[in-house]
């Protein structure tokens, strides 16, 4: 009788048969939930977290990605109808110098919107302004201090990031925002179940096993999910309720509630509509603005001008629609008013919305982060880091699991093979195209056509690459090869920003630019964190011994089973 034949006749142990015939309990059953609902989605959530991520500072980053705006010295040839500048004596309200620079510049647009600089720190007021002729909008920077208007580059700047967070690219923004929600969902669900499966959660937390293979990776997974547990549900539950009305939106139409005329009670937006339009002078703008901004200060005395819009200037159309907001406010909603361009009467202004609505804004404020200072900026960037971390960690953790069970691990079956390489093309192919947009931004000519399109499409362009080649080589090599890259790609950035840009990593400090040295310096740490990571996936192997026993481990199950 052959070895195999005595194999197989060898009866199971009534403990094996127990086991073989018992009933999963609820943990088991949350922890099927736990993997295969994080696993499934896992890197569409990893993009929508490493994303938002990043558009903590997305501001900053589309300063970072138009150099030119502290760094010009005179006006750009700009293509206006007039470069008069206005006389500096008319108004000394920033508001009021960018509204006489368009008098004198472009009085004859559909509509002029003006709304301050890229930070929060920029002295400048950027202008929008869509001209009637052709509908085409005109952007340029407009420095309210020297009077200089100019074109910094067409650049996707950070809010490409932002975007990408909610409506993904290259789909319908509806069908984007539904798949979106669907993802955070099951986040939500994959969240909870994990608190339920692990009995020492806290416990866990405090345990740390450096080289432990399948252990270490538990253990990571668990340091970036437990401390910052709060979060992650606060952040994942808010971006669930940000888009509630799309994903249940019964309720108002059971109410007959009006959208359009809801909407246009809480926000200020009205379009540029008018088609019979007659020449007729404005009303001086600097007193409204002032009046306006003196009313809501006595209601909340951190109340501020944000923005500025003008439809149909010049005309008896015109209408003149003020924004308000309050510093730190962690509600998205401001206060507005609405102007007769002609007669300085007010025509609209805001009213306390309805509490459904605040509560709602105020989930939007807290998911977004807009109204934290720099600190809590980056207390939220950190932890939005943790929570890459743990999607990153739990889908390795998958792979790591499993290859221990492989018959061949140099022959995996399709279902390992291909969740492996899409955690390969995410987890670092992801980090390469952001960095590749970044570098985009400096080497595609400044008089490129269609420029912010073509650094988007690079985007992909990069990514997509980085997955073909994935497929190509084999695993561990693809981990190595694409981490390399982003390792190098971040530590030569300040190097290809001192090269493209007055506004290098010398200059900077000498000039005292924050911004830039900031960036040059998170480049650095980011550089360290990855060349670490590439270190461990170079040279953290399996050892002969590992292999043997890893093996004899399979090999028994098989004659068990």
């Amino acid at each position: 009788m052959s070895d195999s034949t005595k194999t197989q006749s060898v009866p199971m142990t009534k403990r094996q048969q127990k086991d073989k015939t018992k009933v999963k309990g609820y943990r088991l059953l949350m922890s099927d939930v736990h993997t295969w609902f994080g696993l499934l989605l896992g890197w569409l959530l990893f993009t929508i977290f490493l994303m938002g991520t990043v558009s903590y500072f997305n501001n900053e980053l589309t300063a970072w990605m138009q150099p030119e705006i502290t760094a010009v010295s005179k006006p750009s040839a700009l293509p206006l109808s007039s470069q008069n500048s206005p006389n500096k004596a008319q108004t000394s309200e920033p508001f009021g110098v960018a509204i006489a620079h368009l008098q004198a510049t472009q009085a004859n647009a559909k509509n002029w919107f003006i709304t301050k600089g890229p930070t929060s720190t920029s002295n400048e007021q950027r202008l929008h302004i869509t001209t009637s002729a052709d509908d085409e909008r005109l952007r340029y920077q407009f420095d309210t201090q020297t009077q200089t208007a100019y074109m910094p580059r067409d650049t996707a700047g950070g809010n490409f990031f932002y975007r990408m967070h909610f409506d993904l690219h290259y789909m319908s923004v509806i069908w984007a925002r539904i798949i979106v929600g669907i993802a955070s969902m099951m986040m939500l669900i994959a969240i909870i179940a994990g608190v339920i499966v692990h009995k020492k959660i806290f416990t866990d937390f405090f345990t740390f096993r450096w080289g432990k293979g399948q252990r270490s990776w538990l253990d990571a997974h668990n340091a970036f999910s437990v401390l910052p547990l709060p979060f992650h549900i606060m952040i994942t539950f808010t971006g669930i309720i940000t888009l509630i009305a799309l994903y249940m939106p019964w309720g108002g139409k059971v109410a007959n509630i009006d959208t359009e005329q809801l909407f246009e009670g809480i926000y200020s937006y009205r379009a540029a509509d008018a088609t019979v339009l007659q020449p007729a002078p404005m009303v001086d703008i600097s007193p409204l603005l002032t009046t306006a901004q003196t009313d809501w200060q006595k209601l909340n005395p951190n109340y501020a001008i944000t923005s500025v819009s003008i439809n149909h200037p010049n005309t008896d159309h015109s209408k003149i629609i003020v924004d308000g907001r309050a510093d730190r406010q962690i509600s998205t909603i401001g206060a507005f008013r609405i102007y007769d361009g002609q007669t300085g009467n007010i025509l609209e202004q805001s009213k306390p919305p309805p509490l459904a609505v605040t509560t709602h804004t105020v989930m939007i404020g807290l998911h977004a982060g807009r109204f934290a200072d720099y600190w809590l900026r980056w207390m939220y960037f950190l932890l939005g880091g943790a929570g890459c971390g743990m999607i990153a960690t739990g889908l390795v953790l998958w792979t790591v699991k499993r290859r221990r069970q492989l018959l061949d691990m140099d022959k995996p079956y399709l279902g390992f093979w291909l969740v492996e390489k899409l955690n390969i093309a995410t987890l670092a192919g992801l980090p390469l195209a952001m960095v590749g947009l970044l570098w985009l931004n400096r080497l595609l000519p400044l008089e490129m056509t269609a420029r912010a399109k073509w650094e988007i499409d690079g985007f992909f362009i990069i990514w997509a690459g980085s997955f073909i080649l994935t497929l190509v080589l084999s695993s561990r090599h693809a981990w190595r090869v694409l981490l390399s890259l982003v390792t190098l790609s971040l530590l030569f950035t300040p190097l290809l920003n001192s090269l493209t840009t007055e506004r290098g990593f010398l200059q900077s400090v000498l000039s005292g630019d924050a911004l830039f040295v900031s960036f040059d310096v998170m480049f650095f740490i980011l550089a360290l964190l990855f060349a670490y990571i590439t270190y461990a996936v170079s040279f953290k192997k399996m050892s002969p011994k590992q292999k043997t026993k890893s093996k004899r481990r399979v090999a028994s199950q098989i004659e068990i089973s």
